[in-house]
């Protein structure tokens, strides 16, 4: 997903995006319960439920009350509007790619097994 314009982050864009993650995280079957949210975060209900639809956007300070309880997966969709990808989608810095270590690891070992199987050929054999 590519960043958005400035322009684009707009609060309706913020509520719509926060709202995909909530559904995710917040209600039956889920992680948290609204209640146990509003009880954790002083927000109520009636405006978690608003957030999670998309029809509201909060404030700096009660996103961050959100962010506290329930973790920086909460600012997933919302960061990728700026062009931030999770861990999972990105190496992070000074990170190995395994898979790509793997194959030049493959490489290397095919190379070597070459060279040894054309120095035993060149080695006469030893007599007893």
């Amino acid at each position: 997903m590519l960043a958005l314009e400035p322009r684009e982050i707009t609060s309706e864009e913020v509520a719509r995006r926060l709202g995909t993650q909530l559904r995710k995280m917040v209600g039956p079957g889920r992680r948290w319960s609204y209640k146990g949210l509003s009880q954790l975060t002083g927000i109520d209900l009636r405006s978690l439920q608003a957030y999670a639809a998309g029809t509201a956007c909060p404030n700096l300070a009660k996103f961050k009350r959100l962010l506290a309880v329930l973790g920086p997966e909460l600012a997933r969709e919302v960061d990728r509007m700026y062009g931030w990808m999770p861990r999972e989608v990105r190496l992070p810095p000074g990170a190995l790619d395994l898979e790509k270590l793997r194959e030049q690891l493959l490489a290397t070992h095919a190379v070597l097994d070459t060279m040894l199987v054309a120095a035993d050929k060149d080695v006469p054999a030893r007599q007893s």
